[in-house]
């Protein structure tokens, strides 16, 4: 696949209705999991005086999550300097800049980390944010209301961000917070758009929003309608044209927070 960066710049798009969705009506509104102010940030010899707990090993070409605490804010730390050499300074460097731009295209968008920045080549480091992995979370009455948040922020990554997110049927980069709202992680996968023809754009969003649909399916198939559930079944034909599946193309569980 032939990755645009996600740093291109251009000026961000208006969000864009399709087949299926109402066009996204809304303003970005700061996130309520964090204060205005800037967190007090750290450096690398700081976080290995005391790294914390570890909330994710990962597979080889995995950065391990930390949950270290600093400056009164528990802080996820993202860090590839526990893999090899060549995977730290290709894959490692790669991902680590490309989630970091994308954080930041994305700062003051509720239900996207606050806070990320750069630890150093090898990590980064983001507020975290209490809650559970949607594919572990139990949303009873509330699934409706849920999924239509869910779509409307990755209408805003869309239409803010100008990249598809790419990862989000992995039930572990949705978090469901204590508030019952939706938080997109892990945009180490993302992919821009902003150069892409327009009908290609949208081809990537709806494949982006299929992540979202699949859930919705699981979980409160009756709440979904025809147009959505049309969507998922249009992108899940496409999908069998792609051979790659998993991390890297290696199938495994969600282990990724």
């Amino acid at each position: 696949m032939n990755l645009l960066s996600c740093a291109a710049e251009a000026a961000a798009p208006r969000v864009r209705p399709f087949p299926g969705r109402p066009a996204l009506r809304h303003t970005v509104t700061p996130s309520a999991h964090h204060s205005t102010s800037e967190p007090l940030q750290f450096t690398r010899e700081q976080f290995e005086q005391a790294p914390g707990e570890v909330l994710s090993r990962g597979r080889w070409a995995n950065a391990v999550l930390r949950l270290h605490r600093h400056g009164g804010e528990r802080w996820v730390v993202k860090d590839f300097r526990p893999r090899t050499f060549a995977v730290r300074n290709t894959i490692g460097r790669l991902l680590i800049r490309r989630e970091l731009r994308a954080l930041r295209r994305l700062a003051g968008v509720a239900g996207v980390p606050a806070g990320a920045f750069r630890l150093d080549a090898h990590a980064l480091a983001y507020i975290f944010i209490p809650g559970v992995p949607l594919s572990h979370a139990d949303l009873g009455q509330r699934a409706a209301d849920f999924f239509t948040r869910l779509e409307r922020l990755l209408g805003e990554v869309h239409a803010v961000g100008g990249f598809v997110h790419l990862d989000v049927r992995n039930g572990r980069n949705v978090l469901v917070t204590d508030e019952g709202m939706p938080v997109l992680l892990d945009f180490q996968s993302c992919l821009g758009t902003r150069l892409m023809p327009a009908p290609l754009r949208r081809w990537a969003e709806r494949q982006d929003l299929a992540g979202v649909y699949k859930h919705w399916e699981r979980k409160s198939p009756e709440s979904l309608g025809e147009a959505r559930r049309g969507l998922l079944a249009r992108a899940n034909w496409w999908r069998r044209l792609w051979p790659l599946r998993g991390y890297l193309g290696v199938r495994g569980s969600d282990s990724r927070r």
